[in-house]
């Protein structure tokens, strides 16, 4: 099965270049330019959308949706990972030892109240899991965040990505 996987549009603090994760970072003017840019992009023949309940990829969501005009079902499983007490400060800020960890999908945010690339990888398998099983038939357009997206792209396809493009779209197979 396949799934087609888009990151929310660009917020203050991408732009900022600050760790956001469950911070509640709303779109910026450019990121809402870039959803309606990957609005008219996408096709028509989604059946159904899954969105992080995080506010920039619900706004992201609802600009695309414009276009498609479906239900829009929100799952917290499809959250950025949670950085704990280091949501919000600048990349700059971090060591460069955890940045290389981090790009690697290695890290581990426990010891700041977060999380580690293990609990994400099972809440977003989880969430894979229950649509693959449940959903076969079905044309699933999901909008999340560049973590996960990473996150995907280094488990299924042995690719390392530094950055995730905001707005991009990115297809996943999922086999039986």
């Amino acid at each position: 099965m396949k799934l087609y996987f888009v990151r929310h549009g660009e917020t203050v603090s991408n732009k900022n270049n600050t760790t956001t994760g469950w911070v509640d970072s709303p779109l910026n003017d450019e990121g809402i330019e870039q959803a309606r840019k990957t609005s008219l992009e996408i096709p028509m023949d989604f059946s159904e959308i899954y969105c992080s309940d995080l506010i920039r990829c619900k706004q992201t969501a609802e600009i695309i949706n414009q276009k498609l005009n479906l239900p829009i079902q929100y799952d917290a499983r499809l959250r950025e990972r949670n950085f704990g007490s280091l949501g919000g400060i600048s990349w700059d800020e971090m060591s460069s030892e955890m940045k290389e960890i981090d790009k690697l999908q290695k890290y581990n945010y426990r010891s700041y109240g977060g999380e580690s690339a293990e609990d994400v990888k099972q809440r977003l398998f989880a969430f894979i899991e229950d649509i693959c099983n449940t959903k076969k038939d079905k044309k699933i357009l999901v909008l999340t965040h560049g973590g996960n997206i990473r996150m995907l792209h280094n488990l299924l396809n042995n690719q390392v990505h530094e950055k995730i493009q905001n707005s991009s779209v990115h297809e996943f197979d999922f086999e039986d």
